[in-house]
């Protein structure tokens, strides 16, 4: 049997440059956090005694890597020297092999790949032999099918292990396309284990033979949510497992709350309290965008509110002598369709209105006083047609915004 740790996306010295108005207290703690998930992958392949560790790239955020990052770095790897665990690291689009003048020395149990596709061996106590092909990205860009170099899985070796930074042809990525290949593609070498990385969502693209995109290690935004982590592998003649463990110091999570029956803005916040208490008991740092649901009972001056932004800073009041920490970032008050709460009554009126509003006649006596005192006559050359569609449109944004309300799609215009 052979057992190895697969990380990638680490992304080492993140700047986290638009949460920097945060509490300096909090702005620090995130800014650790992709160092700290370095430190909990090795203290796992430490714990399990793994046989070798697999980093696939974007270890470092950028190509410019700052001292700090590298000599954090080497520091965990010396942990891994020190416990005789070998570490096989691929860089990526965003660490790619460039200006190798400034780069730190990584200590002997540390192989890093080439820009060419090449296979390195490795002996485990157990006298296993294992094969591990990969390249590292040589600039920022990668567009060429770099799987094709791969060589097919090595008959000499007990185990074959390829590591590869790209997108999976057919799965839907911000990331762009960069190494690009397919599953058959994949599945055609006949290795054992693809160690993916550069999709920051984990996923397993196949199960025989394992096929699996890690994820990052650490959520960076509102955007990478819920846990984030690593893979540790076992590997034998008759199975091939895989179990997830969470590396993040801090989540992102997007939850939603309901407010069901409650009309009152002390009774909201005291609802958020008791959701932020029972997120703490978790033991487990988070960053939230709170959806309220269920807000039909709200009177507007509280909506208002809430809409404002002064429901957040009150929230927002945490301490940094918390040894969790719940922040939440964003509220948005979900919009209750009209026709299934209290506005349904509005209904009638409210096509009515909008009905009134578009007729010609009626649009151009609410607005000549614009026209006759020259507020706008300079920027508008007409009140046609269109001109009218576009100020009911934004009008019904606003009023919508204001009251935490949309129609129905039986009842939309």
């Amino acid at each position: 049997m052979v057992q190895f740790i697969h990380a990638a996306d680490l992304h080492l010295d993140s700047p986290f440059i638009g949460l920097k108005s945060l509490p300096p207290f909090l702005w620090e703690q995130i800014y650790q956090s992709t160092f700290k998930s370095l430190e909990k992958i090795v203290d796992l392949a430490i714990d399990k005694q793994v046989d070798f560790v697999c980093l696939a790239g974007d270890i470092y955020d950028s190509d410019d890597r700052s001292v700090k990052a590298q000599a954090y770095l080497r520091n965990e790897l010396i942990r891994l020297e020190s416990a005789e665990i070998p570490v096989f690291i691929c860089h990526g689009n965003h660490d790619y092999i460039e200006n190798t003048g400034l780069h730190l020395t990584m200590p002997k149990n540390v192989t890093i790949f080439n820009e060419e596709v090449e296979t390195h061996w490795l002996t485990t106590k157990k006298n296993e032999r294992i094969a591990i092909t990969s390249f590292s990205y040589p600039k920022r860009w990668v567009r060429e099918r770099m799987i094709e170099s791969y060589p097919k899985r090595e008959e000499t070796a007990d185990y074959h292990i390829g590591m590869l930074h790209g997108s999976v042809d057919g799965v839907e990525s911000e990331h762009g396309t960069y190494a690009p290949f397919t599953l058959t593609e994949l599945k055609n070498k006949n290795y054992d284990y693809w160690a993916l990385g550069h999709i920051h969502k984990r996923q397993i693209l196949s199960e025989n033979p394992l096929v699996i995109y890690s994820g990052n290690t650490q959520g960076r935004s509102s955007k990478e949510l819920n846990s984030k982590g690593c893979e540790w592998i076992q590997l034998t003649a008759e199975a091939k497992t895989h179990q997830f463990y969470s590396t993040a110091t801090i989540q992102w999570e997007k939850v939603q709350l309901s407010l069901k029956g409650i009309e009152r803005l002390g009774d909201v916040y005291q609802t958020i309290q008791e959701f932020i208490q029972t997120k703490k008991n978790n033991k487990q740092s988070l960053f939230i965008e709170l959806r309220l649901t269920d807000s039909e009972s709200l009177a507007l001056n509280v909506r208002k509110k809430i809409n404002s932004g002064e429901l957040l800073e009150a929230v927002q009041q945490v301490s940094e002598t918390d040894d969790v920490i719940i922040w939440v970032h964003r509220i948005v008050l979900e919009k209750e369709t009209v026709g299934n709460n209290q506005f349904s009554f509005m209904t009638k009126e409210w096509q009515e209105a909008i009905n009134l509003v578009a007729e010609e006649s009626w649009f151009n006596e609410a607005t000549n006083f614009l026209f006759e005192e020259g507020q706008i006559e300079d920027y508008v050359d007409s009140r046609d047609q269109r001109y009218r569609e576009l100020i009911i449109t934004e009008a019904k944004e606003r009023i919508i915004q204001q009251l935490g309300i949309e129609g129905s799609e039986k009842n939309e215009n």
